[in-house]
């Protein structure tokens, strides 16, 4: 190559980095552009005039002449003369394209730049005490509604703040017009863009953490993402948390947000709370997950319960779990004041991270700052506005704890995914009912006996045998004899990449299992695990319970998010041993064709340590069946074989 080409091609190289630097550079390129041409025409122009004239008596005139000419298309008339006319033409025509056309270009473009740059959401935020969802996934939008639909948990969380009005910000790998449009589509008539920021970055990185202005956060969510690609998501979630952990500004420890993080994988809720030395909930979400499909296949119609528990809202007649401190009863023992609340059920105290069950300890007594957890429909219902305990019938009943199933319980679990390993742990938990779990999946057995034992799980109690097959299959699926097990439970695969997938995957798996049992008389109870609340209504059959893990996985971070001591709540409950919801059979009771009050009922099952906190009709009773905290607690209620009094009581 000969110097002159490299000479040229370094010369191009210069312009274009030159070029490249933004929209001042590009103008000043077509400046001096301008600049040369106005000079080489005025100097031409001059040159070629065989007398000085009036117009451009020396060679600046004659300059400025041809840089009117090129800029302005009005002075072209003004000129005389073949050559001045061909010249002023030649510079009009080259305005035209270098000035105006060059410049509304650059201009253009910068404008375009400047409004997608705006729109991708790198430009840093200045906020205070709002809600950060660091990420984006599968439940952000369901988030995003819980929160907004949460309005009385929201203004108690700001006034614990400092007051304001909710603002969240989310911190979205890329954001796009999409993301918008979906949280939009979820919150409808109730979406208002002035309180929902979109940011792009990655929480990985302290700078893009310091975009969303995490510091000043009244709280960080931080959700797994379940369809990660490189199957891991619990170590982003540990990195992201050190990197929050070790900000610049060097905060200390206590002046760190709170962060509620889900993690994944149980045995590394240790480590992640090593990672972040702030105040922190750390939810293993996924377990709470596999804990619920198990208690419902030994309890069933605990969906209902649940469902209505767990759920974010603020709808009337809808009951949810609340903690609320009384001061008014600090002294008092925890079990004498159960009665004084009218309008909700006293379920313990949360204390020190957990939940002491009411009747756990009949000595301990409630201090001014513990907050008490109930069950009520609002807040305001949640203070003692009976001066003493009611009157009530006693009623001298058997405990009646029973297992529904007399035996050894059969289950077959039909798919897999992340969540497995806990769930069969979670019945290993249950010592006391024996237990039989077949596993059907295309992934292989041996795999899976490698993930089990990599993830610490050592069954002592359970039984449990991997078949390896296709839950769509036909022929494979009434090879397996289904009508003979007790309980089946349909998991969503994460393995396929995407939720739309596993769902669809899930479906097919359903359909075949209705078709294998059309002809069952008394068909297997079914627990279906579902991604999205859109397929909800396909699964409206008599023996099947219902599972939306992402949107009942977005509820439990958001209320633990605008109330942490609602996690100690929920892990007791719903958790292995310790306090547990469970049901009494009416008609071994003794109370078929009696009519008691909730009062009385309460009463009498506190005498057995446990607490009522509604009751569950039969198959044959009208909707709604489930019906808890009872809103006339002197009323009686009816009962009749299969009906069903739903408790807490400790293991």
């Amino acid at each position: 190559m000969s110097l002159i080409t490299r000479i040229r091609h370094l010369a191009q190289f210069r312009l274009e980095q030159f070029i490249l630097r933004g929209v001042v550079s590009r103008l000043m390129v077509i400046a001096l552009a301008m600049v040369l041409i106005a000079a080489g025409a005025g100097l031409f122009v001059y040159a070629m005039a065989p007398l000085p004239s009036e117009t451009y008596p020396d060679a600046g005139s004659a300059i400025w002449w041809a840089f009117l000419r090129l800029t302005d298309s009005g002075y072209l008339g003004d000129d005389e003369g073949a050559l001045l006319r061909s010249v002023s033409t030649a510079l009009t025509i080259t305005g035209v394209v270098l000035f105006v056309g060059a410049l509304i270009a650059t201009m253009t473009q910068w404008l375009n730049d400047t409004i997608e740059t705006l729109e991708a959401g790198y430009t840093p935020i200045a906020q205070n005490n709002h809600v950060l969802i660091l990420g984006w996934n599968n439940r952000t939008a369901a988030m995003v509604e819980d929160l907004v639909q949460s309005e009385g948990r929201v203004a108690r969380f700001l006034d614990r703040h400092g007051g304001g009005r909710l603002h969240i910000v989310i911190l979205a790998e890329r954001v796009s017009p999409a993301l918008m449009q979906e949280i939009k589509d979820r919150l409808g008539r109730r979406f208002d863009f002035r309180r929902i920021t979109l940011r792009s970055g990655t929480p990985l990185r302290l700078d893009h953490l310091k975009r969303v202005d995490y510091l000043h956060a009244g709280v960080i969510l931080l959700p797994t993402r379940e369809f990660a690609a490189d199957n891991s998501p619990d170590e982003l979630t540990i990195k992201t948390l050190m990197s929050a952990a070790h900000s610049d500004d060097d905060v200390p420890a206590e002046q760190l947000p709170l962060v509620v993080a889900e993690i994944f994988d149980a045995d590394r809720l240790e480590t992640a709370r090593r990672a972040y030395p702030g105040p922190a909930e750390f939810i293993g979400t996924p377990l709470i997950i596999s804990r619920l499909l198990v208690q419902n296949a030994r309890h069933t119609g605990l969906s209902w319960i649940y469902n209505e528990l767990l759920a974010s809202h603020d709808e009337p007649g809808c009951n949810q779990i609340f903690v609320r401190r009384c001061p008014e009863l600090a002294g008092q023992r925890l079990v004498d004041v159960a009665g004084r609340f009218d309008k909700a059920v006293l379920v313990g105290i949360a204390r020190d991270g957990q939940l002491i069950a009411l009747f756990a300890d009949a000595e301990d007594r409630v201090t001014a700052d513990d907050p008490l957890a109930f069950i009520a429909r609002e807040f305001d219902h949640c203070r003692p506005d009976r001066d003493v305990p009611p009157e009530s019938t006693e009623l001298r009943l058997p405990s009646a704890r029973d297992n529904r199933v007399s035996g050894t319980r059969r289950v077959l679990v039909l798919g897999w995914n992340q969540k497995l390993p806990s769930l069969l742990a979670e019945f290993d938990a249950h010592n006391r009912e024996p237990v039989d779990v077949d596993v059907l999946s295309l992934l292989d057995t041996a795999e899976r006996q490698t993930i089990l034992h990599r993830k610490g799980v050592r069954l002592s109690h359970a039984r449990v045998r991997q078949l390896e097959g296709d839950l769509t299959s036909h022929y494979e699926v009434e090879q397996l004899n289904v009508a003979g097990y007790d309980n089946l439970i349909l998991v969503a695969s994460d393995w396929l990449g995407s939720a739309d997938a596993a769902d669809a995957r899930m479906l097919l798996g359903y359909l075949v299992l209705s078709r294998v049992l059309e002809d069952v008389a008394n068909p297997p109870r079914m627990v279906v695990e579902t991604l999205s609340n859109d397929n909800e209504k396909l699964f409206d059959v008599a023996n099947v319970e219902r599972l939306v893990s992402p949107d009942l996985q977005a509820s439990v971070l958001t209320q633990v998010a605008l109330r942490r001591e609602l996690h100690w709540v929920i892990e007791e409950l719903f958790g292995a041993g310790g306090a547990e919801i469970e049901f009494r059979d009416a008609e071994a009771l003794g109370l078929a064709g009696r009519q008691p009050c909730f009062d009385t009922l309460r009463a009498e099952r506190a005498r057995h340590g446990e607490v009522l906190i509604g009751v569950l009709g039969g198959p044959n009773r009208p909707a709604p069946r489930l019906r808890l905290n009872l809103a006339d607690k002197q009323a009686p209620i009816p009962l009749a074989a299969g009906d069903e009094l739903v408790v807490i009581a400790v293991g």
